[in-house]
C-alpha cells in the first residue's frame, strides 16, 4: 500500500491521470476493471514518453519528469539555493513515499496478466542524452538523506517545472511563457568575423551569469550582418550555466509586468531578446519601452536583461520633416530629443556594419568548408561576388544563401 495522499509538498503529482490510475492498480486488488486498467496504461505510458530520454523503466521515466516539472516550495527553494529546514523535514516525508512508488514491483502484476515477457512497465531504457539519471539515482538508491541531496543538486543545477524543459521561450499573451522545442542551433563558431563585437556581447552576458552589473545591449547594423545570431548563440554557450532567453515582439511591451513577475524570483539568467526593434515616426508604443529599460518605478531584477537588434541606430524613425521643424518650435525638438534617446537607454550599443568584400569571401570560404562544398576555391569565389551582385549585396546572411545554393547545386 503506498499512501500518496499523505504527499504534501508533491502533490500536484497526484493530479496527473497516469499517476492516479497507477495507484489504482497498485492500492486497489479488487477492481474488477484492472486488466483493461493495466494495459491502457501502458499504452498511455508509451505514448508520453516516446520523445523522452530517461533512465530505467517508461514508468520511472515519467514519474521523473513529474518530480522535475513539479514546482513546490522545497524544488523551488533548491532551484534558488535556498535552505529551510521545516521544508526539508517535509521534503523527507514525501520523498519516501515517491520513492516506494517509483520503486514498484510490477513483476507480479504482468505476470498475473501473463504480460511478463512484454511489459512496458518492465521495459528499462537509458539514454545517455538523459538530463533526469540524477533523479533516478536519488530513487533508486538505498540511503533517504542521500537520495534527496542528490535531489536537491538536480533542482539547483537544472531547477523545475518549465523551466526544467526549455532554454527558449515566447510570450504568449493568454497562457504565458511558451517553451520552443527547437531552437536556432547557431554558435559563435559558426560566426565568422565581428570578433570585437562578439566579444563585447560574450564579456557582458559573463558578467551578467556571475551575478555582476550588466547592461541592456543594443545591437545596431546593416540586415543580414549576424546581430541576432549573435545573440543566438548565446544560449546555445550559456545554456549549461541556467541562461534562458525569452523572444518578444515589440506590441507586447504591455505584457512587460507580466514576463518580469514569471521570471524575477526563479533560479535562472533571462535574456530577454526583441529582434528588428524599430518603431515609425507616428508610432507612440516607444514609451512604454523606454520606461522598461530604464526609468520606470519598479527596479529592473539582477537576473534579467535586455538584448535587441535593429537596422537603425536611434530606433525611431526620423524624417526630413523633422529635421525641419526643429528650428520652428523648441518643443517639437523636446519631442524629437525624446525619441533619438530611446537608444541611449542601452548601455551598451554594438555595430554590425555591412563586411567589406574581403571579409565577405572569407565568410563565404568558411561556410563552404564547414559544408564542405567541393569545388575549386577561385571558382567559388568568382560565383560569390556574382551573387552579392545579383541579390542582396554583401553580408553574413547572403554568404550563407549563397553555400545553400551552391550545395544543393553540387548534390542534384
Amino acid at each position: 500500500m503506498i499512501e500518496a495522499n499523505k504527499l504534501t509538498l508533491y502533490r500536484d503529482v497526484l493530479d496527473d491521470a497516469i499517476i492516479q490510475n497507477a495507484l489504482k492498480l497498485i492500492n486497489n486488488t479488487n477492481n474488477n476493471e484492472r486488466e483493461e486498467l493495466y494495459f491502457s496504461l501502458q499504452s498511455a505510458l508509451l505514448q508520453e514518453m516516446k520523445n523522452v530520454h530517461f533512465c530505467g523503466s517508461y514508468w520511472q521515466g515519467y514519474l521523473a519528469f513529474k518530480i522535475a516539472s513539479s514546482e513546490n516550495a522545497y524544488s523551488l527553494g533548491c532551484e534558488m539555493q535556498t535552505d529551510d529546514e521545516g521544508i526539508f523535514k517535509i521534503a523527507i516525508k514525501d520523498f519516501e513515499i515517491i520513492k516506494k512508488l517509483y520503486n514498484t514491483d510490477w513483476f507480479a502484476m504482468a505476470e498475473c496478466f501473463g504480460d511478463a515477457d512484454s511489459s512496458v512497465f518492465l521495459s528499462v531504457r537509458t539514454s545517455a542524452n538523459s538530463t533526469r539519471k540524477k533523479i533516478h539515482d536519488a530513487l533508486t538508491g538505498q540511503d533517504t538523506i542521500s537520495g534527496i541531496s542528490l535531489l536537491k543538486e538536480y533542482y539547483a543545477e537544472n531547477g523545475c517545472g518549465i523551466f526544467e524543459r526549455y532554454d527558449a521561450f515566447k510570450w504568449n499573451e493568454d497562457k504565458g511563457l511558451s517553451g520552443i522545442e527547437s531552437y536556432d542551433p547557431i554558435t559563435f563558431e559558426d560566426l565568422t568575423g565581428y570578433e570585437k563585437q562578439k566579444e563585447q556581447l560574450i564579456e557582458n552576458t559573463e558578467f551578467f551569469l556571475k551575478g555582476m552589473k550588466a547592461n541592456n545591449i543594443l545591437l545596431y547594423g546593416d540586415r543580414g550582418t549576424g546581430k541576432s545570431s549573435s545573440v543566438k548563440a548565446l544560449l546555445n554557450k550559456y545554456k549549461n550555466k541556467k541562461l534562458k532567453m525569452i523572444e518578444i515582439k515589440k506590441e507586447q511591451f504591455y505584457c512587460f509586468p507580466d514576463i518580469i513577475n514569471s521570471i524575477k524570483k526563479r533560479g535562472y539568467k533571462f535574456v530577454i531578446f526583441i529582434d528588428d526593434l524599430s518603431f515609425e515616426d507616428f508610432e507612440t508604443d516607444y514609451k512604454h519601452f523606454k520606461a522598461v529599460i530604464e526609468g520606470g518605478l519598479e527596479v529592473r531584477p539582477q537576473n534579467v536583461v535586455i538584448y535587441a537588434t535593429s537596422n537603425r541606430r536611434n530606433i525611431i524613425k526620423e524624417t526630413w520633416k523633422d529635421q525641419a521643424e526643429v528650428n520652428g518650435d523648441v518643443h517639437i525638438s523636446d519631442s524629437i530629443q525624446e525619441k533619438v534617446s530611446l537608444a541611449d537607454r542601452f548601455g551598451i550599443t554594438i555595430t554590425y556594419p555591412a563586411p567589406d568584400k574581403n571579409l565577405f569571401l572569407k565568410i563565404v570560404m568558411d561556410l563552404a568548408h564547414n559544408k564542405n562544398l567541393n569545388m575549386d576555391n577561385d571558382a567559388l569565389l568568382e560565383e560569390a561576388l556574382k551573387w552579392e551582385m545579383r541579390y542582396h549585396g554583401r553580408s553574413g546572411r547572403s554568404a550563407r544563401q549563397f553555400i545553400d545554393y551552391m550545395t544543393s547545386k553540387m548534390n542534384q
